[in-house]
């Protein structure tokens, strides 16, 4: 008998763990968030990146907690990029940062007349 609660106890101890588990991560899923810092127009600092999509020097476009962000400017470049705080540094003349959902292809006769 006393095997049989000790089995029960342990089985519920589990489903108890997962789900304390489960609603842990589900907070750190809420509490995404981004800083976007950008100083005269030549220093941007982005966190929440998770990866970068394209590298030019007159286009950066990130992947971030909040989806797709597009930079353009001029002579753009890409002074930091740390996955442990998942913060970006950008250097250049930025013209525009831009949100977008998925990911935003350059217009093909740009690509075609560079």
């Amino acid at each position: 008998m006393s095997n049989i609660l000790e089995i029960i106890i342990i089985k519920n101890m589990n489903k108890y763990i997962k789900k304390r588990i489960f609603m842990e991560n589900k907070e750190k899923e809420t509490k995404k968030e981004q800083l976007i810092v950008l100083s005269n127009r030549s220093n941007l600092s982005v966190s929440g990146t998770n990866k970068i999509i394209s590298l030019k020097p007159e286009l950066i476009q990130l992947d971030t907690n909040f989806g797709g962000l597009m930079i353009t400017g001029e002579n753009l470049e890409l002074i930091k990029l740390d996955n442990t705080t998942t913060r970006a540094e950008i250097n250049g003349n930025i013209n525009s940062i831009k949100f977008v959902q998925g990911k935003e292809k350059e217009p093909f006769f740009r690509k075609i007349f560079k």
